[in-house]
């Protein structure tokens, strides 16, 4: 398919502004408006360039003609951007502030997860080091609590739980070896990024569909399935740090630049300045140029010593071709999976799209047929009845 004498963008163009809007995809593959511009000539193009040259950050505003308002927006938008790339690089590098600051994880958080890695996991072993982590406490005495998993008493009472212990042994180990993964996600997860409200839904769902189909892969093709999933989860800390960070940083620089303008008594730039909100073509550039090596900084940080999951990740930031039945190959595979499911759900990709790129992840035999079955969006998780 052909947009004039523009080729469609990729799958992978399509898919990174699916998690920002589905409205973006739309506009992509529809019909241009008169005067609006191509896909390669917007904004989006601009942004990746200015990324790729991350250490030649002059000012490139030579195209920027002050003339019309729409210019003006632009030029003080690029000025503010790049005075973010340059905070957020230096922070980027900083894994340890990073991890605890941004994501807010705590640095235990690899202990966490090799206790529940360990075959002979048990609850008194998970339950000291889940005790030092409030949130993660609160988390599952919700879930616990819910239909799903309530209990009644001799008397057909509804039991109400409310210790952590009695919380990890009703829902049992292999659903925590489910739920606790996506729970740091969702602890790490971007919470407000308007004006794009859907990022969280969206990379929720896209963190799912990686995991759960990273690990039926792995039970294809003889791996570990709880190494599959939990790296197919946690390879999705880069995303959400990058987009915390981002918007962070967006509105801490835009206040600086504001109070600048008031201090300067710059009237027109500081109404520029009111008007620019995050860049959507920015964040997706920053997310295809740092996300994954991101992730893969977080996971060496954890020191994880029974879940050998950091260096499969650390391969795929790398772009390292994968063998057959690794890790880092069911990585590559669930993302271009779950990615095309994900688009496939709105009718945005067409099949001879589809073909070639699933011929160049090599499926196991019978994979393709086998994850058509499945609900790869929904944690499949069952009642414990070990203790009832």
């Amino acid at each position: 398919m052909t947009m004039g004498a523009t080729t469609s963008p990729t799958i992978d163009d399509r898919f990174e502004n699916l998690l920002i809007s589905p409205e973006r995809v739309f506009e992509m593959l529809g019909k241009r408006r008169v005067g609006e511009v191509s896909f390669e000539q917007s904004e989006q193009g601009d942004a990746r360039r200015l990324l790729l040259n991350v250490e030649k950050i002059a000012i490139e505003n030579k195209r920027l003609q002050e003339k019309t308002e729409a210019s003006y927006l632009e030029s003080v938008s690029h000025q503010l951007h790049e005075v973010l790339l340059g905070e957020f690089t230096e922070q980027l590098s900083a894994t340890d502030e990073l991890v605890q600051t941004v994501l807010n994880l705590p640095e235990n958080i690899g202990e966490l997860l090799d206790a529940l890695a360990v075959k002979a996991c048990s609850v008194s072993k998970l339950e000291p080091i889940a005790a030092t982590m409030p949130w993660l406490y609160d988390e599952l005495i919700v879930i616990v609590n819910t239909p799903q998993f309530r209990r009644k008493d001799s008397r057909g009472r509804i039991i109400i739980v409310e210790t952590l212990r009695t919380a990890l042994s009703f829902l049992g180990i292999e659903n925590l070896r489910t739920l606790i993964p996506s729970l740091i996600l969702k602890r790490a997860m971007p919470q407000i990024t308007d004006p794009h409200p859907l990022i969280k839904q969206k990379l929720t769902q896209y963190a799912t569909g990686v995991a759960l189909t990273a690990k039926r892969i792995a039970s294809i093709s003889g791996g570990s399935r709880n190494e599959a999933y939990t790296l197919g989860v946690l390879s999705n800390l880069g995303r959400c740090a990058v987009t915390r960070l981002y918007f962070k940083l967006f509105d801490k620089i835009q206040l600086h630049l504001l109070q600048e303008c008031q201090k300067d008594k710059e009237q027109k730039r500081h109404e520029a300045l009111l008007k620019i909100v995050p860049s959507a073509n920015h964040l997706i550039a920053m997310q295809q140029e740092f996300a994954d090596a991101v992730s893969a900084d977080i996971l060496e940080w954890m020191h994880l010593k029974r879940l050998p999951i950091a260096s499969a990740m650390r391969a795929c930031a790398n772009k390292t071709p994968a063998e057959r039945g690794t890790l880092c190959k069911a990585l590559y595979q669930s993302r271009t999976y779950t990615q095309i499911r994900m688009l496939h759900q709105l009718k945005l990709v067409e099949m001879k799209d589809v073909k070639p790129l699933f011929n160049e992840q090599k499926f196991p035999n019978g994979a393709l047929e086998k994850l058509k079955t499945i609900d790869i969006f929904t944690l499949p998780l069952v009642k414990n009845e070990e203790n009832h």
